[in-house]
């Protein structure tokens, strides 16, 4: 590479991060997209506040070798550990890397439309009814920089990252005395968390902050 004052160097890169959307993230990690790219949690309790153990690259690549080989049964690669049969994965001899670390959470699938529109809105939008829900979003009265959905948004369907975050700053508000009380504190912990994960860089306090709200919401 050249360097900025001119002279070529011999550079070694080291991987340590990988930003991708969740499919890519499963693929890259050869496991099936109904797991987590980063631990083993099992397929049914994925979204409970449990601690899982994390993939391990290692071990990773000796049941891919296992199965290549005829060593493992289907029915083991598919169920229990959930691997894709992707034989040679590019990080498989990258230096200090570990593939598995290196995933990095994507905030607009995973969290902005996974947790808040496709599971937290539609919940609400259950418990509460589209129609009142839609009733609330039109009844809202219009401010200088706040997102009106004069429209409610049962009929919507296709949606933008911003048009997400607009979502998530007026939901609170809307869903406030519509739902029971702990299912607004949910809603409350869900909120603060995406907030706080959007942050540009923390400290032990922001983290701390970013557990209390998870912990608030489940």
């Amino acid at each position: 590479m050249t360097c900025p004052d001119g002279l070529v160097q011999r550079v070694f890169p080291i991987l340590a991060a990988y930003v991708a959307d969740f499919p890519e993230q499963c693929l890259v990690a050869c496991c099936k997209e109904s797991r987590c790219p980063k631990c083993m949690v099992a397929r049914d309790q994925r979204g409970e506040s449990t601690r899982s153990s994390a993939r391990v690259q290692r071990q990773t690549m000796k049941s891919l070798k296992k199965y290549e080989n005829g060593e493992i049964s289907k029915e083991e690669f598919d169920g229990n550990l959930s691997l894709q049969a992707v034989y040679k994965p590019f990080w498989a001899s990258l230096p200090h890397c570990d593939i598995f670390m290196c995933i990095t959470p994507d905030i607009l699938h995973q969290l902005h439309k996974g947790v808040f529109k496709d599971h937290l809105v539609s919940w609400c939008s259950q418990i509460i009814g589209e129609d009142t829900l839609d009733a609330r979003f039109r009844a809202m009265t219009s401010y200088s920089g706040l997102r009106h959905f004069k429209k409610g948004i049962s009929s919507r369907k296709q949606w933008t990252g911003s048009d997400h975050k607009e979502l998530e700053r007026v939901f609170l508000g809307v869903v406030a005395g519509l739902l029971d009380e702990r299912a607004v504190i949910a809603v409350h912990g869900i909120l603060d968390f995406t907030y706080y994960a959007q942050y540009q860089s923390h400290t032990e306090a922001t983290l701390k902050k970013m557990d209390t709200a998870l912990r608030l919401f489940h």
